[in-house]
């Protein structure tokens, strides 16, 4: 008997070979559907887990490389740390101001240089510093004056040398009459770091 000659609602009266065989067909079928369903999932887990196995292996190749450089940058921490303080022992503090304009009239006499003007001005807010410009003007030779602007420079409070002009004091004269717009610089109240001495 051929399959083609089987009604489906007959099945209890087909050979039992037959029987077997579309028992066989129906088992595998379900076998099949059991495991899509229940597999799907696990493969979609699996992708994912993958996906964030690679994840966290990109991000530990990350952190590896930062604790490899974390020895330099605490070397370049603790170089900044040591400049900035260092800075911050060149800034006068308040008590120190007219010491230090003293100390500038000093290098100008000890340079042979005459002072027409010589006096703060106005103090200037920038940012977690105050800017004090220190206005000077006086004459001499071009030589004494560039020895006076280095002694400045070498001094051991900050003072920088903003503008100069100078000219002739007059056409036949090798004299010079130099102004210069100077300025030294103060943290402002509570904007001193750690490390810092406090000065305002």
């Amino acid at each position: 008997m051929a399959f083609a000659d089987l009604e489906l609602d007959e099945m209890m009266s087909w050979p039992l070979g037959a029987q077997l065989i579309v028992a066989t067909v129906l088992m595998l079928g379900a076998l099949g559907a059991g495991l899509w369903l229940t597999g799907k999932p696990a493969w979609e887990d699996l992708q994912f887990y993958q996906q964030q196995e690679g994840q966290l292996k990109q991000e530990l190749r990350i952190v590896a490389k930062q604790a490899a450089l974390l020895p330099q940058m605490q070397q370049q921490y603790s170089d900044l740390s040591s400049h900035y303080q260092h800075l911050i022992e060149q800034l006068p503090a308040q008590k120190e101001l007219a010491s230090l304009l003293a100390a500038v009239n000093e290098q100008g006499l000890n340079n042979a240089l005459t002072f027409t003007r010589i006096d703060w001005g106005k103090k200037q807010s920038q940012q977690f510093l105050y800017r004090l410009p220190l206005d000077i003007e006086l004459t001499g030779s071009y030589n004494d004056i560039g020895r006076y602007t280095q002694a400045i420079a070498h001094l051991p409070r900050i003072v920088l040398i903003d503008n100069a002009e100078w000219q002739r004091v007059s056409q036949e004269s090798s004299i010079l009459h130099f102004r210069v717009m100077a300025s030294t610089f103060q943290f402002k109240p509570g904007e001193v770091k750690e490390g810092g001495d406090g000065k305002n």
